[in-house]
């Protein structure tokens, strides 16, 4: 059997974050996480390692946030590539 390609993932956590004008310490004040646990999550180059529930909470807080009134889902954080 041959190897199975792989489909990158992009994350889009900071396309998102611009788009609504919100800073990383909102979001971080937001979803109850450390400014340092934020700044790993905006900075990972590849989809981190959560699970849906989680994807959703973060939809939701940039959301809440947004200053542009537009709804996030959690699928919208994420972006394939292939």
């Amino acid at each position: 059997m041959g190897a199975v390609a792989t489909m990158p993932t992009v994350w889009r956590v900071n396309e998102l974050m611009a788009r609504h004008r919100i800073t990383g310490k909102d979001l971080a004040r937001e979803l109850d996480i450390s400014a340092n646990a934020m700044s790993r999550l905006r900075n990972a180059e590849t989809m981190p390692r959560i699970d849906g529930a989680r994807l959703d909470e973060i939809a939701a807080a940039i959301t809440k946030l947004s200053s542009i009134q537009e709804t996030v889902r959690g699928v919208d954080l994420l972006e394939d590539r292939s």
